[in-house]
């Protein structure tokens, strides 16, 4: 399993560093959207266990440090499903620059397991939902 969670990262890495170049921000525009997409598969994940157990349980965490809802709502969402997921991956990937071994060890598949991995994230959270909508 760890293999395959690291052929997706090479994947990503390759591609964002030909469109972005050795020297640009390719670290950034990876680690972001690896993590946003994690965070989906984490709350997919709680979704399964509300609907398989038919209990309530907490997607966020609870914040009460802004007046404002909103705002507590979306600090909420990102300490939950989104800054772990970046403190994981900066530390398994990028860390002494660890991508390097990582970009040596596996080849990329030019972006097609990075894609897949996009299309079946975002599709099982979003079939689903669609699926509840009309029916």
């Amino acid at each position: 399993m760890l293999d395959t969670y690291y052929r997706i990262w090479v994947d990503a890495i390759t591609v964002e560093r030909s469109k972005k170049g050795e020297q640009g921000s390719w670290k950034a525009f990876t680690i972001i959207p690896m993590s946003i997409l994690q965070g989906i598969n984490l709350l997919t994940f709680i979704f399964l266990i509300r609907i398989i157990t038919h209990r309530a349980v907490p997607v966020v965490l609870s914040l009460n440090i802004f007046r404002e809802r909103a705002l507590n709502t979306f600090f909420a969402g990102a300490f939950t499903f989104f800054v772990p997921f970046v403190i994981l991956n900066y530390l398994l990937i990028f860390y002494n620059q660890r991508y390097n071994n990582l970009l040596r060890i596996y080849r990329d598949s030019r972006g097609e397991l990075y894609r897949k991995y996009f299309l079946i994230t975002i599709g099982i959270i979003v079939i689903p939902l669609l699926l509840k909508l009309i029916f």
